[in-house]
């Protein structure tokens, strides 16, 4: 992969009146440069079954081994308009340095990774498009660290969006 500009937001295609054609998801998954992404995406796309985002019971961990420690599941904090990391691997906490679950976005990032990841709930959790957004840890004296995530929205049994999304350095 070329050196991407940082920040970048990629959004795919909505779900939210069922699958998009298939040429709007194949170039959002094209843009995915990392393997275990592709992976992820993949495996949630097989979730979807044609009816729009995926059940948050039909994604298990148990077929995603090797990405838990990357692993994250966001829920929206209607009080606080922003997403709150419901769960996070331990790639998480050793990249902050702190447990990051139960934090909200602005309860860990500021600046340009803030902005983004606001951006991405915008995406994820009312247009519910998947995104692929990249940063610095400029925010946690770690502006050398290029990271990456790919979130996926899906829903709970109550209706309610989630996301599920991974992490990776670059």
């Amino acid at each position: 992969m070329g050196e991407r500009a940082i920040p970048f937001l990629i959004e795919g295609p909505s779900f939210a009146a069922g699958l998009p054609e298939a040429a709007a998801i194949e170039a959002f998954r094209s843009e995915i440069f990392d393997a275990d992404a592709v992976f992820l995406f993949d495996y949630w796309l097989s979730k979807c079954a044609g009816s729009g985002i995926p059940r948050k019971v039909l994604i298990d961990p148990a077929e995603l081994p090797n990405l838990l420690p990357v692993l994250y599941i966001e829920e929206w904090d209607d009080e606080r308009r922003q997403s709150r990391i419901r769960l996070a691997g331990e790639f998480h906490r050793e990249l902050a340095g702190f447990n990051v679950q139960g934090l909200a976005v602005d309860d860990h990032a500021t600046g340009a990774a803030n902005e983004i990841w606001k951006q991405c709930d915008r995406c994820n959790f009312f247009e519910l498009r998947p995104t692929l957004c990249g940063y610095t840890l400029e925010h946690a004296d770690k502006a050398h660290k290029r990271m990456a995530d790919l979130t996926l929205p899906m829903r709970d049994e109550s209706e309610k969006v989630l996301t599920i999304g991974m992490t990776w350095c670059f």
